[in-house]
């Protein structure tokens, strides 16, 4: 966690410890105020240990973190927020998602034969081919290399290798082709068995919101943090060159499940508590926004939210009407309205609530699969004005932002 921390010494004798990320400060502020169910982002920034004796380097780093709910889909949120962000900036066919999951990663290295001891540098290794996209004709070059440092600097036997060929060229790509490999290839156990059905889950959702054009599953990428040991990725801006090939592609963002941290640190505060409670999962990104500022070719222009008012999309009945909640929260995130979701495949209208008060929403659009089967309408119902209008599913997002205008107050919307 600490490994490139930044220390001065202060002319009293004091150690001063620059802040070396985001992340760490807000989890034990979401531990000591025990949050089940949290976003929140952070814009700050992060310094690194420079080469020699040059002052340290600072970085623009934003952050976005979700607590609670199901594990593939908040991931899928996190992806959703992190595309959003860097498309502002690119054009989302110069943009790759490289996924992974650690429990999938420990799977290959045993089915390989990676020794433990070995584990780290082979990974440093694989780490130099993680900015090309699988399936190219660069990662194939690339792996060329790593191949014959693998056999004459690490010693590894040449069938263990192999195997390793046979992941980076087979099993890393589109998630339809290298999943059914996976499955086939490694045994199946149960931490395998969780790490490809998330993994499934989460492309599933990424359709959805149409994301998963150019998300792949990585299989040797090694995560970023010792902390991401379940699902995580990489984004990386891909250029072409002068020839029209690809180049190696520029980090944008990283990020994943830090659930591990989360629990351990959660673990240690409330040890000898007779009824803690079990802790959350969390996931989030952390984008690299001085990289995609400067690189990027568009005027930017600073964007002012103003509105306060945000909206929780509901379902009642039809197993939980996940995709048509997903879609409908990507249609006003699209148009600048805040809208949430509960994260979880079908939860009741007591927990949508609930989760409503908690996160001190005061206007519900609920779904209902009588709605959406054969009138297409939702509801919009305000808790604190005390009214409710059925409206056509094609103009709630005009009737939403007519609504904010006036605050929920204008009698004549809800005739």
């Amino acid at each position: 966690m600490r490994r490139n921390t930044v220390k001065l010494l202060t002319h009293g004798g004091d150690m001063l410890e620059l802040c070396h990320e985001l992340r760490l400060p807000f989890v034990c502020w979401a531990i000591a105020n025990q949050k089940s169910s949290f976003k929140r982002y952070e814009i700050s920034s992060v310094y690194r240990r420079a080469i020699g004796h040059s002052p340290p380097n600072r970085y623009l780093q934003g952050d976005f973190d979700i607590i609670g709910g199901a594990a593939a889909l908040t991931e899928a949120e996190i992806l959703k927020v992190t595309m959003d962000i860097v498309t502002r900036f690119f054009h989302s066919e110069s943009c790759d998602i490289h996924l992974n999951h650690g429990d999938l990663l420990d799977a290959i290295w045993s089915w390989a034969g990676i020794k433990a001891e070995h584990r780290q540098k082979v990974a440093e290794l694989l780490s130099l081919m993680v900015s090309v996209s699988p399936q190219s004709s660069d990662r194939k070059l690339k792996w060329k290399v790593i191949r014959r440092q693998l056999l004459q600097e690490l010693n590894l036997a040449e069938a263990v290798v192999n195997r390793l060929q046979t992941v980076a060229l087979r099993f890393c790509g589109a998630a339809d082709q290298a999943l059914p490999r996976l499955r086939g290839a490694l045994p199946a156990d149960k931490p395998t068995r969780k790490a490809l059905d998330e993994l499934s889950d989460l492309f599933s959702y990424l359709r959805v919101w149409r994301i998963e054009k150019h998300a792949y599953i990585d299989a040797l990428m090694p995560p970023t943090e010792n902390y991401h040991r379940d699902l995580f990725f990489q984004v990386f801006l891909m250029k072409d060159n002068n020839h029209g090939s690809l180049v190696e592609g520029t980090l944008l963002a990283v990020g994943g499940r830090y659930d591990y941290l989360l629990h351990q640190m959660w673990d240690r505060e409330y040890i000898g508590y007779a009824h803690r409670t079990n802790p959350p999962g969390a996931v989030g990104t952390s984008l690299a926004l001085e990289t995609i500022i400067q690189l990027s070719q568009i005027d930017f222009k600073p964007f002012r939210f103003e509105t306060s008012t945000s909206f929780l999309v509901c379902s009642r009945g039809g197993g939980g009407l996940l995709v048509e909640r997903m879609e409908l929260v990507a249609e006003l995130w699209e148009e600048n309205i805040k809208a949430q979701f509960v994260p979880v495949p079908d939860p009741s209208l007591t927990e949508q609530y609930e989760y409503a008060s908690e996160h001190d929403i005061k206007c519900l659009v609920i779904i209902t699969d009588t709605g959406v089967s054969q009138t297409d309408f939702v509801k919009v119902r305000h808790l604190e004005v005390k009214k409710e209008k059925v409206v056509k599913r094609e103009e709630v997002v005009k009737f939403l932002s007519g609504a904010i205008v006036s605050q929920f107050r204008d009698p004549s919307l809800w005739n």
